[in-house]
């Protein structure tokens, strides 16, 4: 067990001294926080841009109701305009090309009774426009069908008063406000981390590997460590390297945070995340890893350069993909069978389970039960790779098959 402990020490302070590790630990939340930056900072600036969109109401009755549908305080302004030939309509086409307007939008009404509006620009991908002016005219509509029905002003204001709708989340038998926003992000937060541990450091367990048996390094570090120690010394110590970069990120994210709380009174920054939940997190980011760094190492004992492991981590880098593919599905409908059922398979729980815990109430049972199937699966992945990389490591020269590595586990 000494010797696992060297291997750990040796793995942990190589990375952790690297500049690779410090310039990471620095660009990943910088780059994170870009995510969510920059697409306010575009809001904010294009936010500023007015959008003058002309409108030509060929029935004749709702050019009123339409140009009063928008709020003063909007930066969308209607005009009223003309279709009535091709000469207006190049107008139209010509002021919208020269950036006079916008665009225009053409209502008109069927046989059927029925309302059609078409609105024309250069650029119909700005889809907050786009359901600003659907929702306008649908009030606009509304509005002249009420006055005549014969409802006054007053009457139709009221009846178009939007109603307070607010949610709460039922916990232990306790109604609590929450709007469902922050238990969402706060699951794609953990997800994506978890996630990323399981693809990132996973790769690197492997390539440390394949790094030094392809430096003939490996002959000389087997004399001296069992095939096993030095496995189970890589697999955990660039875990502690994982674990050590996010303790770095929570520990400056709070600091940041309480320091932004007490410069403005005015603030209201509350953590409502459950202790519980921290738990889960990491127990199911060190089972994740575990398992799946595992199966990186006795890949990359098999292999003597990257590419030639790709045929193998393909498949592991799909088990990791599909719980991403049925993410959605499970923050939709945590307590859905489907969303149970899959959450419970080993190799997804670190990601479906996690996502789980941090939206709904989760009975503590069924995460027991795939802490115990994860257990149970490090176990057994710990089993069979051990077997591949007792014989992989001091292979070479060959790219060994499938078959090959399958016999290596029955002999070993």
């Amino acid at each position: 067990m000494n010797k696992v402990w060297i291997v750990i020490r040796k793995e942990y302070l190589e990375r952790v001294r690297s500049v690779g590790f410090i310039i990471a630990t620095v660009l990943i939340p910088v780059l994170l926080s870009s995510f969510v930056i920059v697409p306010v900072a575009i809001q904010f600036f294009t936010a500023k841009s007015d959008s003058r969109i002309a409108v030509i109401d060929q029935t004749g009755k709702l050019q009123r109701y339409i140009l009063d549908a928008l709020d003063s305080s909007s930066n969308i302004k209607l005009v009223a305009a003309t279709f009535a030939d091709e000469n207006d309509r190049q107008v139209l086409i010509k002021d919208t090309d020269a950036g006079k307007l916008t665009g225009y939008i053409i209502v008109k009404q069927d046989s059927a009774g029925k309302y059609i509006a078409t609105y024309t620009s250069r650029t119909v991908t700005d889809f907050t426009l786009n359901s600003t002016l659907a929702r306008a005219l649908r009030n606009a509509v509304n509005r002249f069908t009420l006055k005549e029905k014969g409802f006054a002003d007053a009457e139709i204001t009221a009846i178009e008063r939007p109603i307070d709708f607010q949610t709460q989340k039922l916990s232990g038998e306790k109604e609590k406000n929450d709007s469902g926003l922050s238990q969402y992000l706060l699951s794609i937060v953990m997800v994506m981390l978890i996630y990323g541990t399981m693809l990132s450091y996973g790769a690197f367990v492997m390539m440390s590997v394949i790094e030094e048996k392809s430096s003939k390094v490996m002959e000389v570090v087997i004399s001296s460590v069992k095939p096993f120690d030095l496995m189970l010394g890589k697999i955990i110590g660039i875990g502690l390297v994982a674990l050590t970069q996010y303790a770095i990120w929570i520990v400056v994210s709070l600091a940041f945070s309480g320091a932004s709380f007490r410069a403005s009174s005015t603030a209201q920054v509350s953590f409502d995340i459950a202790p519980h939940l921290l738990v889960y997190f990491v127990v199911y980011f060190v089972l994740g890893y575990l398992i799946y760094s595992t199966l990186y190492a006795a890949v990359g004992s098999a292999f003597e350069s990257q590419q030639d492991a790709q045929s193998l981590t393909t498949p592991i880098t799909l088990l990791v993909i599909v719980p991403m593919v049925t993410l959605q599905l499970v923050l939709n409908k945590p307590d859905a069978p489907i969303s149970v059922a899959l959450s419970m398979v080993p190799f997804f729980a670190p990601i479906l389970m996690m996502a789980r815990t941090a939206s709904a109430e989760v009975p503590f049972w069924q995460v027991a039960i795939s802490w115990a199937l994860m257990i149970g699966t490090f176990y057994l992945v710990l089993l069979l790779g051990s077997k591949i990389y007792r014989i992989g490591v001091l292979m070479y020269g060959k790219k060994p098959s499938l078959a090959e590595i399958v016999k290596w586990v029955r002999y070993s």
